[in-house]
């Protein structure tokens, strides 16, 4: 059995649903694809800017920065191939709720547990047989986990699947559903073919995105993703936050109605690390505190994001449910609350339930909220009664 097959079996053996082969060529039409999508504001510029210009009004474009993200060999000089993994996230969901009289968020699919962490030890599992294999030949490095490699083009030249309308890889037998990983090495492997395959005349992803986001095949603006913002410590545009819904965090729309994604066979297995299920009490996360915060989203994504945006996140939630439970901690934090960014869309959730402790609330708060856009926050929500 040749060492390509060996590779791929152990993958397998060890959990891994595709594995693929490519070589270490650059991307030079991703890296333009970038560079054009950051010019017309599709990307935020400071994402790629050189940090010592990050304080200036008129911001440096790091394209080493970018060209090194498309540039396998940036990672590894002499590296020769890359092994390309997925790994499907799709779990049986346990509807483990113990207090009914809790007001609940929703987590995307993707975060109800650190997949990429597992699939990063996995990675290391097949590195290590690859040394023991090759005698320790050859070096590897396990770039799962990370954002110094585009991942989606290696995938999409490996032959792990297509890319979808919504700008996600898509997989033959997991659709969408899967977290992706490399492995850029030394050694010279057989390579694999990219799937002929495309999304044809279908563009139900592009009709139905919430905020519009998908501006065009393949393109998205992610100034307009509620994934992208909901990872993120930035005010929140009014209209977004009246498609919000009740999510916590991130946003999977466009993988929902896609439907390459309807047939695809839940897994029944819980992740080993950083499970947190697909619905978590909101109220209780307007007041915890960061070690709390570190302690509770411990092995999972969010432990990597701000409190402050996911108190926000907490907080459009609340206001787009629309619970009177929600008033008075609302109220609490509109008084109380450290973070001018939380505090303003605090103002925008209780003029969006409405009531009278509401508006009494907002009227008293007006007088004496120091921060100006907080300020107009509360004017804007006491126009709402």
């Amino acid at each position: 059995m040749s060492l390509v097959c060996q590779i791929k079996e152990f993958g397998e053996e060890i959990g891994l649903d595709v594995i693929r082969i490519t070589n270490t060529q650059a991307f030079p039409e991703t890296e333009k694809q970038i560079i054009k999508s950051i010019e017309k504001g599709y990307i935020p510029k400071d994402n790629y800017c050189n940090p010592k210009y990050i304080s200036k009004t008129e911001k440096q474009l790091n394209l080493n920065k970018i060209s090194k993200r498309c540039n396998p060999k940036s990672i590894l000089k002499r590296a020769k191939s890359i092994i390309s993994v997925a790994q499907c996230y799709l779990i049986e969901e346990v509807e483990d709720i113990p207090d009914k009289e809790q007001l609940y968020g929703k987590i995307a699919k993707y975060d109800v547990g650190n997949f990429y962490y597992e699939v990063k030890l996995k990675l290391k599992k097949i590195i290590d047989f690859i040394n023991q294999e090759t005698n320790f030949k050859y070096r590897s490095k396990n770039k799962s986990c990370y954002v110094s490699l585009v991942e989606k083009p290696i995938a999409q030249r490996a032959g792990i699947g297509w890319y979808g309308k919504h700008g996600i890889i898509i997989t033959e037998k997991f659709g969408s559903w899967v977290v992706l990983g490399e492995i850029i090495t030394e050694l010279e492997l057989e390579t694999d073919k990219p799937l002929q395959r495309d999304c044809g005349n279908c563009s139900i992803c592009i009709d139905l995105c919430p905020t519009k986001a998908i501006v065009s095949p393949y393109i998205i603006d992610r100034t307009r993703c509620l994934q992208y913002i909901s990872e993120r410590p930035i005010k929140v545009p009014l209209a977004f936050r009246e498609k919000w819904g009740d999510r916590l965090y991130g946003c999977t729309t466009c993988q929902e109605v896609c439907p390459r994604n309807d047939k695809v066979k839940l897994k029944k297995y819980r992740p080993k690390f950083g499970y947190i299920g697909s619905k978590i009490p909101l109220i209780p996360l307007l007041t915890i505190t960061e070690e709390e915060f570190q302690n509770y989203f411990a092995y999972n994504q969010i432990a990597m994001r701000t409190r402050e945006a996911i108190k926000r996140n907490a907080v459009l939630a609340l206001g787009d449910i629309g619970d009177t439970r929600a008033v008075a901690p609302l109220i609490k934090i509109l008084y109380e609350g450290d973070s001018p960014l939380v505090r303003g869309h605090t103002a925008w959730a209780l003029g969006k339930i409405g009531g009278r402790k509401a508006k009494f609330a907002l009227e008293k708060v007006l007088n004496i909220e120091k921060d100006k856009e907080v300020k107009e926050e509360i004017i804007n929500a006491l126009e709402k009664f």
